[in-house]
């Protein structure tokens, strides 16, 4: 039971890496799968299948090395030269990410009535109050908020499944293959999985556990992903929609529109979580403060960035991600397939 426990918490893990606020919304599926139609099925299915090479790769390598953050998996994947430079990159990645999700933040308390800086210093204290505890706290963090945000994202999409059985005829990418995007989605968050799983291969005992975690983690990510996908090829021009998960629901359930925007700032807490525990296990372990130490400075230069405003350095930096992401897909895609 020990060895399925714990392969459920590095499932759950798995997920709240993965389902940021642009999943959770709705927002990632449509403009990834759903846009291209009834193949977005087939593009999910094989979304899923790489996320779960992916991880267990990540997983094996990090159990089997006794890795203490992504950079020693970097060093396999790609030796010690190459892997400094992608270092600083997936350091910035990681970085840059993490004060976009403040910004996000800051937006939905303004959107609640609050001050932007109300939101940023929520999540910070939030984040710090988790981060301090390790991974422990992160996987602990997960088990919890997983279940109730999977429950609640496949509840939506049944009880509208349930109610719209046709699906709509055309589709703004309906004429194109899904396979690129399918690919360019799971490199789009490998990074994110490989800053996170690369820490935690010191609390897995067994590859029992690491299968176990992987095929709960992508089968749980895979279902809510279809659920959602079926729920919005139902939806004339929902590209309209800035959230495309608001248009599952009924108009007169407003208590539920609020609860389904509790359940995207949540989304951007894990994904910000995620980020910022990738950043705080590059720190050399000779540095001489504690966890908590460290996290509170990472927090204390991200918050005042949030209020700056990224997007000139996000429109540079996020297509180099693109490059550098699907470069590192592919090694842990072919890794198996090469004599260690």
């Amino acid at each position: 039971m020990g060895t399925v426990k714990n392969g459920i918490k590095i499932g759950l893990t798995i997920m709240g890496t993965t389902i940021g606020a642009g999943f959770a919304s709705g927002r990632e599926i449509w403009e990834f799968f759903t846009s291209y139609g009834s193949q977005s099925i087939i593009g999910i299915v094989v979304t899923m299948g790489l996320f779960l090479i992916s991880s267990i790769v990540i997983l094996w390598l990090s159990w089997r090395n006794q890795a203490e953050n992504y950079y020693d998996i970097l060093v396999i994947l790609m030796g010690e030269h190459v892997a400094k430079i992608f270092d600083w990159f997936v350091f910035l990645y990681l970085f840059s990410g993490s004060v976009v999700m403040f910004a996000g933040s800051g937006a939905v308390f303004k959107q609640w009535g609050y001050p932007m800086s109300v939101g940023v210093f929520v999540i910070a204290i939030g984040l710090w109050l988790v981060l301090a505890r390790g991974v422990s706290g992160l996987m602990q963090f997960n088990s919890v908020l997983m279940p109730i945000k999977m429950l609640m994202m496949i509840w939506i999409g049944y009880q509208f499944l349930s109610t719209h059985h046709d699906t709509v005829d055309h589709f703004v990418r309906g004429h194109l293959k899904v396979w690129p995007s399918a690919v360019t989605y799971v490199a789009f968050n490998v990074i994110s999985l490989l800053g996170v799983l690369s820490t935690i291969g010191k609390r897995i005992r067994s590859k029992a556990e690491i299968m176990i975690g992987g095929i709960v983690g992508i089968g749980g990510l895979g279902l809510i992903a279809m659920i959602m996908n079926l729920s919005l090829l139902r939806i004339s021009n929902v590209d309209h929609f800035e959230i495309p998960l608001f248009s599952l629901i009924p108009e007169q359930r407003s208590i539920l529109m609020g609860l389904v925007s509790v359940i995207l700032w949540l989304a951007i807490y894990s994904t910000a979580l995620s980020n910022v525990h990738g950043l705080i296990y590059r720190v050399p372990k000779r540095v001489p403060f504690s966890t908590g130490q460290i996290s509170f400075l990472f927090l204390s230069l991200i918050a005042p960035l949030s209020f700056i405003g990224f997007s000139n350095l996000i429109q540079i930096l996020y297509p180099i991600y693109g490059v550098l992401n699907l470069y590192v897909l592919f090694l842990l895609i072919l890794y198996p397939f090469q004599r260690v």
